[in-house]
C-alpha cells in the first residue's frame, strides 16, 4: 500500500500538468483569506480609492497607492499638527514606494467590486496561484528530472513564508512581483537557452513590471548574474553582455524612482541602502541570518517576540543551522552547476530584504533558490547518489537532515500556511477593537480625542479611519501623549498643562523595555514587537531638551532626553484648560479605550503597563 502511494506520488510530481494542480493546491490551502475582510493597511487603501470625504489627504491615485508620506517638511509639520502623524515624527520622514502595477490592481478592486472584500482575496489569490505556477515552470526548465522538478515546485507552493503576501490585499504587491520575476528568469532562460530571441525582450519587460510592482524585485539581479556565472554558455564577455538588457531596465527604473522621490527616509524601521551604505551593511550581518533560516527552518518573525537575551540566542542559532546546512549541502554545490545558480541567487536574493525588519513575507524570492537547492539535495541523499560521500558521519546525519527538512516544508508549513489568514486578523482584530471603543457619538465629531497612552501609535492611527469607513462619527482630531508598553507617570502642571512621562523613554527599541512590572523579562511576549510601530515615524536622529512641536491646539515641549537623544520627558500645553468640553479624554485599559480622569492641579498618576489580548474576550 505504501509503495503504491509512494510510487503514485512520484508519478504526480512528474505530471505534465503539475504546475496547474501546485496553483490549484496553494490557492486552496489559504482559501480562508477570503473571509479575513480589510486588515490594518488595507484601511488606508480604501479610503484612498474611494476617496472618502471626511479623509481627503488620503485621496491617492493608483500610481502613489503606496506613497505615504513625501519627505516633505512642511507637508509632514502639517501632518503631525493634525493628529495623522505622531508627535515625535522625523520632520523630514519618507515613506513612498513607486509601485503602480500593484495599485493598479487594488484600483480595479475598487472600480468592479467595491463593497466585496471576499472578491479582492480571490483576486489576490489569482495571483498567487500564477506565481506559483510560474515556479513550476521554472523548476522544470532548470531540471533535467522532473520528479525534482516537482519536488521543488511543491516545497514552493506550500511555503509558509507566503502566507502573508497571499492572503493580505496590502501585500499583494509582493506575489505580483514574485509572479513577474519569475517570468523575466524563464523569459531570460529560453533566449539563452533555446535561442529565443523574444526573451530577450520579454525578460526585462517582464522585469520592469515586476520592479514597478515591489522593489524587492532586484532579487531578480542575483539570480540573473548567477545564471550567467553557472548556467549560460559561451565566452565570458557574451555571458556578461546577456545581463545588459535587464541591468539597463533597473538602472533606468532606480534613477527614475529616486528622481521622483520615492524610498525611505527619517524611519527608524526602513533603511535606504543606496543613501545609508553603513546601517545597510550592519542591517545585512543582523538580519541576513535570520531570513536565512526563516527560509529553512523557523520564522524570522519570531525574534520581534523575544526578550533580547532570547534574540541573540536565536541570531546565534541562525548561524549554527546555517553553518550545517553549509557543510550538507558542500557536496552539491561543489559537484553541480544547477545548485550553485540556486546557491548564489538566494545568498543575493536575501540582501534586499535586509532593509527593513526580517519577516517571512519578504522571503518570495529568496525560496525560490532555497526550494530548488532543497529539492536537489533531498533527491541526492535518498537516491543514494553515488558521488556523495561515502563515510556514514556524513550520509547517517544527511538522511537525519533530509527527514527534519522534509517534516519542516511538507508538513509543518502547509499547516501554518492554512493559519495564514487568522495570523493576520489577530492585529486587525486589535484594531478593530480599539477603534469600536473610540468615542461615537455626535459631539465628538467637533472634539479634540487626547489620548494619553496607547501600546503603539500605530493602533491609534487607524481608529478614526476605521470609524468613518463604518460609517460611524469620529472625531475632529486625535492627539496621543504617551506610547509604549511600560507604566507612564502623568503630572498636572496647571489647568493646561500635562508633563508624560515613560518609564524608560519614547522611542524604546523594539525588545528593550520589559514588559510588564516583573523583574526577569519573559522570554516571550507580543509587546517586544509593538515599539518597533513607533519607530517606524522616526530612526535615531535625535530630539533636544527644549525643541517644541505645535499641534492641533496645544504645543509639545521636549523636557528630558536619554543619552542617545530620544525624549524621556514631554509637557503637553493646551491652548484651552484640561477641562474643556472640546477635549476628550482617553486611556488603554485592557486592549480598548476607557475614560481618563484628569489629576487635580499638582498632581499626578501612574498609568500601568499596558496588556494587549490577543483575542475578544468572551462570556
Amino acid at each position: 500500500m505504501l509503495r503504491r502511494v509512494a510510487l503514485g506520488f512520484r508519478d504526480w510530481l512528474q505530471h505534465r500538468h503539475l504546475a496547474w494542480h501546485l496553483s490549484a493546491l496553494a490557492m486552496g490551502v489559504c482559501a480562508s483569506a477570503l473571509w479575513l475582510g480589510w486588515q490594518t493597511d488595507d484601511h488606508i487603501h480604501r479610503a484612498a480609492l474611494t476617496r472618502q470625504p471626511q479623509f481627503e489627504e488620503l485621496a491617492r491615485s493608483p500610481a502613489e497607492l503606496f506613497t505615504f508620506f513625501r519627505g516633505d517638511e512642511q507637508a509632514n509639520r502639517r501632518a503631525v499638527a493634525l493628529g495623522h502623524q505622531p508627535w515625535w515624527a522625523d520632520e523630514g520622514l519618507r515613506l513612498a514606494f513607486f509601485r503602480p502595477v500593484a495599485g493598479l490592481t487594488h484600483w480595479l478592486d475598487y472600480r468592479l467590486w467595491p463593497l466585496s472584500p471576499w472578491l479582492m482575496h480571490l483576486h489576490s489569490l489569482v495571483w498567487f496561484g500564477a506565481a506559483v505556477a510560474a515556479a513550476a515552470f521554472l523548476y522544470r526548465r532548470m531540471f533535467p528530472s522532473a520528479g525534482v522538478a516537482g519536488l521543488a515546485a511543491l516545497l514552493f507552493a506550500v511555503d509558509d513564508a507566503h502566507g502573508m503576501p497571499a492572503v493580505w490585499l496590502a501585500n499583494r504587491n509582493a506575489t505580483l512581483g514574485a509572479f513577474f520575476g519569475l517570468l523575466a528568469l524563464i523569459a531570460h532562460d529560453r533566449w539563452r537557452r533555446d535561442g529565443r530571441r523574444t526573451g530577450a525582450v520579454l525578460a526585462p519587460l517582464a522585469l520592469l513590471l515586476g520592479l514597478l510592482s515591489n522593489e524587492g524585485v532586484v532579487a531578480c539581479g542575483g539570480y540573473l548574474a548567477a545564471y550567467a556565472l553557472f548556467l549560460d554558455r559561451g565566452t565570458r564577455l557574451g555571458r556578461l553582455r546577456s545581463l545588459a538588457p535587464c541591468a539597463v531596465i533597473v538602472a533606468v527604473w532606480w534613477l527614475a524612482y529616486k528622481a521622483g522621490g520615492y524610498g525611505a527616509a527619517g524611519s527608524g524601521v526602513y533603511i535606504d541602502p543606496g543613501s545609508s551604505p553603513g546601517p545597510f551593511v550592519r542591517a545585512v550581518v543582523a538580519r541576513a541570518p535570520l531570513l536565512l533560516c526563516g527560509q529553512w527552518a523557523f520564522a524570522s518573525d519570531l525574534h520581534l517576540l523575544m526578550s533580547p537575551q532570547v534574540a541573540r540566542v536565536m541570531w546565534l542559532a541562525a548561524w549554527g543551522l546555517l553553518a550545517v546546512l553549509a557543510a550538507a549541502l558542500f557536496p552539491l554545490v561543489r559537484r553541480d552547476s544547477v545548485a550553485r545558480f540556486w546557491t548564489v541567487g538566494m545568498l543575493l536574493a536575501v540582501l534586499p530584504a535586509c532593509a527593513t525588519f526580517p519577516s517571512d513575507r519578504l522571503l518570495f524570492f529568496v525560496g525560490v533558490g532555497g526550494m530548488g537547492l532543497l529539492a536537489q539535495f533531498v533527491a541526492a541523499v535518498l537516491g543514494r547518489a553515488d558521488w556523495l560521500p561515502a563515510r556514514a558521519g556524513w550520509r547517517l546525519p544527511a538522511r537525519a537532515l533530509c527527514a527534519v527538512l522534509l517534516f519542516v516544508h511538507l508538513v509543518a508549513a502547509p499547516l501554518a500556511l492554512t493559519q495564514a489568514a487568522g495570523t493576520v486578523r489577530v492585529f486587525g482584530d486589535v484594531l478593530a477593537r480599539a477603534a469600536g471603543s473610540l468615542p461615537s457619538d455626535p459631539a465628538v465629531r467637533s472634539q479634540t480625542v487626547v489620548i494619553v497612552n496607547t501600546p503603539t501609535y500605530f493602533v491609534s492611527l487607524f481608529g478614526p479611519l476605521i470609524q468613518a469607513l463604518n460609517g460611524k462619527p469620529f472625531p475632529a482630531h486625535t492627539l496621543v501623549l504617551g506610547s509604549g508598553v511600560t507604566p507612564i507617570e502623568v503630572r498636572r502642571i496647571d489647568e493646561h498643562t500635562l508633563v508624560v512621562r515613560p518609564e524608560g523613554c519614547f522611542l524604546a527599541a523594539p525588545g528593550s523595555l520589559r514588559p510588564g512590572d516583573g523583574s526577569d523579562p519573559p522570554a516571550f511576549d507580543v509587546r517586544y514587537m509593538l515599539p518597533l510601530f513607533d519607530r517606524l515615524f522616526r530612526g535615531d536622529r535625535p530630539m533636544k531638551v527644549g525643541q517644541r512641536i505645535e499641534l492641533m491646539g496645544a504645543i509639545v515641549e521636549i523636557t528630558a532626553i536619554t543619552e542617545d537623544g530620544r525624549p524621556a520627558e514631554a509637557a503637553f500645553r493646551f491652548a484651552t484648560a484640561l477641562e474643556d468640553p472640546s477635549l476628550r479624554w482617553l486611556q488603554w485599559e485592557n486592549g480598548v479605550y476607557a475614560p481618563f480622569v484628569l489629576p487635580a492641579v499638582g498632581e499626578g498618576l501612574r498609568l500601568p503597563a499596558v496588556t494587549v489580548p490577543l483575542r475578544e474576550k468572551r462570556d
